[in-house]
């Protein structure tokens, strides 16, 4: 009828409104997102996208840094046993120096045996990539000569480089991680295992003596290497940790902006059902 027309029109319209309103509230918790497209928010549409990209970026850091604290703690446990073997050979050259039984000590093959475990943790790999030759990381960068060296030259057993090698552990920040073969510990290390293996065979006791210092002076060198490694580590740990709260403070920032909110949602589903079926009822 011409006289309700207008009526008519305002409920068909009615209709269609609720209908759409119920598929898009259908749709945000079936998804968990409140928006289809950036149009939808033209308010926080900037604000969404740089979010998004800032959270990737860090996303990506943590991973990184991640796996370079896993290879960062395998070096420090290989540098570790290093330090290890050194303070046992010290107990041995101690024991070697002793005159009443010293002679007994086997010292030459100790040493034998000790280099062979050094050697071994200095080509330490992981991921498939040796630890300890800078940036050389597909050779081992340890070969030892045979005798061992008695001089602290690491060109000596040294194959790898002298490249610092360093990561980007965050957009502004590049942190010097990389320990080498070559280091002044390991280098004084081998030359004084070399220098009493030498003077245990010639039966020098001066040679002994000079060699338990430059192994003590070793130990120490190698303790200092440790401790530089921490502080690397601990640095990276702090920054990694830091960037987890970003990505946290990241995630729910998107949250906020795209992610349905499920109680206001199915209240608002239940009163425009209700509001649909009372308009059929009205058109019936």
């Amino acid at each position: 009828r011409i006289g309700d027309a207008a009526q008519s029109a305002r409920v068909a319209a009615t209709l269609q409104q609720t209908q759409a309103r119920i598929r898009d509230t259908q749709t945000a918790i079936a998804s968990g997102k409140t928006i289809d497209r950036y149009s939808d928010i033209p308010d926080t549409a900037g604000l969404l996208i740089r979010a998004k990209s800032d959270l990737a970026a860090t996303s990506d850091f943590i991973g990184r840094n991640e796996r370079l604290l896993d290879r960062m703690n395998t070096a420090d446990g290989a540098v570790s046993a290093i330090g290890d073997i050194a303070e046992r050979m010290r107990s041995l050259l101690v024991n070697r120096l002793d005159a009443a039984t010293g002679s007994a000590v086997p010292l030459d093959s100790e040493i034998d045996s000790a280099l062979e475990q050094i050697a071994a943790q200095l080509n330490l790999k992981v991921d498939g990539r040796y630890v300890f030759g800078g940036s050389r990381t597909d050779a081992a960068p340890v070969a030892m000569p045979s005798p061992p060296p008695a001089s602290n030259d690491p060109g000596l057993y040294y194959q790898g480089d002298a490249v610092a090698v360093t990561a980007r552990v965050a957009p502004d920040v590049e942190l010097s991680y990389g320990v080498t073969a070559a280091d002044h510990g390991f280098a004084m290390l081998i030359s004084a295992l070399g220098q009493a293996r030498a003077a245990h065979t010639a039966q020098d006791q001066a040679g002994l003596e000079s060699a338990l210092t430059d192994l003590s002076a070793a130990i120490d060198g190698i303790a200092d290497l440790r401790g530089a490694m921490g502080a690397s580590s601990a640095r990276l740990e702090a920054i990694t940790e830091s960037q987890r709260g970003t990505e946290l403070y990241l995630d729910e920032t998107i949250g906020r902006i795209e992610a349905t909110d499920m109680p206001t949602a199915l209240a608002r589903l239940a009163e425009d059902q209700a509001s649909l079926e009372a308009a059929y009822i009205t058109v019936s």
